[in-house]
């Protein structure tokens, strides 16, 4: 008996060991193939897997004394993050307008096409300027308004629906998408299109315009007073759906934090902000989330949390900006700290450049980038930079880092991953390519 478990064992870590070379599965063609498997070993895509290698998965990396400080440092020292607490009462009118015609010339300069690939016009982008309404930015100071998301609602550098690409058939790159805010998102409104349909204004991560019907204006009391309550949920799926009188509404990604109300059966009832039919204004209903799909208070900022919560991305669509309610490499990673309560920036090079432990890389041969791995990433804490691209490192097996992302990473040799997925740090050159490690913890 002893025996033939000895063996069942054998087998077992065999298997485990049955890797190949780590590389995406391809054929001997020489033309551009799709990706259908990535890892030949199937026990890769489990975060259990990568979980059963770590000491200690369950220690506590930063207590939320720690993680208070550490959004601190990257909201106060660095400006990457704005407290809705923090929002001025009035900003400066040629401020404003400057920020706004930024956006719309740099936008100008570098998109040329729509989804249908016309080359965009002059007129169009003249009457597009129009719609800004800088005209309506009068005197020294404009007061700021309050508003909250009412619903998933896209970001626009320019207020316009419009697909615009820098490259024709480029459609699943909308350049005008800055980003995609959750339901009760707070956003201090500084300006609104002359058609009254946009509105610009301050997100905590990022700037830009957001259509009028997903949003609702309140008071700025009432307003953080909701954000500040003391007892609250934080999503946990990578999608929660959201239900109001038993009726579906909207979803949630994961990391939002809303109140909680109370348990019924498998639901939890939470409060969101919607907009009251009559007068437009900001009000807050009760909704339904599965018990499941959340936690009553932030994770604990552990290994193995953000390892669980990293995997249950695997496979889902890659969404440029948070298009098509997806999300991008960034957001991906945002995404998986906000659930312990850490305020990451939104953009890759910006998250690279918080904690208190980077490594830069720049001379470095492909050994001793191994190394530098070997010696300073750790599994659910490090997150790796490449130019355009950031990842999650999550351990090394038979001697090769692997990391999961959500990456588009096409090639000259295959199309589009599209999605995310657990690859060697080999995948598409990337090892080559890191110019920082950053390990998301303080000092």
């Amino acid at each position: 008996m002893k025996k033939y478990f000895l063996l069942l064992i054998i087998l077992f870590f065999n298997a485990c060991q049955d890797i190949g070379d780590n590389k995406p599965l391809l054929t001997q063609s020489k033309k551009k193939q799709p990706i259908y498997i990535v890892n030949p070993n199937r026990h890769l895509n489990i975060a259990d897997f990568w979980i059963s290698q770590l000491q200690h998965p369950n220690e506590i990396i930063m207590n939320e004394k720690d993680i208070q400080k550490f959004n601190d440092d990257i909201a106060y020292q660095q400006g990457l993050y704005t407290n809705f607490k923090d929002i001025d009462n009035s900003y400066n009118s040629a401020w404003i307008k400057n920020k706004i015609l930024k956006s719309f010339n740099g936008l100008k300069s570098r998109v040329k096409y729509f989804s249908d690939n016309r080359t965009i016009s002059y007129t169009f982008y003249k009457e597009l300027r129009a719609k800004l309404n800088l005209k309506g930015v009068k005197g020294k100071n404009q007061k700021t308004r309050y508003a909250m998301t009412i619903k998933y609602t896209n970001q626009k550098i320019i207020p316009t629906e419009e697909v615009m690409l820098k490259r024709k058939n480029q459609i699943y790159f909308d350049r005008n998408q800055n980003s995609a805010l959750d339901i009760a998102t707070p956003i201090a409104i500084l300006h609104t299109s002359k058609d009254g349909a946009w509105h610009y204004g301050i997100a905590p991560t990022s700037s830009g315009w957001v259509r009028d019907q997903d949003i609702a204006f309140g008071e700025r009391d009432e307003i953080s007073d909701y954000l500040a309550s003391k007892k609250f949920l934080v999503t946990t799926a990578s999608k929660t759906p959201v239900l109001i009188k038993g009726i579906y509404h909207d979803y949630m990604r994961m990391g939002v934090k809303i109140p909680y109300l109370l348990t019924v059966d498998n639901m939890m009832m939470v409060s969101i902000p919607t907009k009251n039919s009559e007068n437009g204004k900001l009000i807050f209903s009760n909704a339904t989330v599965k018990k499941s799909d959340i936690h009553i208070g932030y994770l604990e900022y552990t290994q193995q949390n953000i390892l669980t919560q990293a995997f249950k991305f695997l496979h889902q669509p890659y969404g440029w900006g948070g298009m098509f309610g997806e999300q991008d490499c960034s957001k991906f990673i945002q995404e998986i700290y906000a659930t312990t309560g850490l305020h990451l920036p939104r953009n890759s090079a910006s998250q690279s450049s918080v904690g208190y432990a980077k490594i830069n890389l720049n001379s470095f041969d492909k050994l001793p980038r191994v190394q530098q791995l070997n010696n300073s990433a750790k599994a659910g804490i490090t997150i790796l930079h490449l130019k355009g691209h950031i990842v999650l490192y999550i351990g090394n097996y038979l001697g090769e880092p692997f990391i999961i992302h959500t990456v588009w990473g096409s090639s000259s040799r295959h199309f589009a991953l599209g999605r995310t997925a657990v690859t060697s740090l080999n995948f598409n050159g990337y090892l080559e390519k890191i110019d920082r490690i950053t390990n998301i913890i303080i000092d």
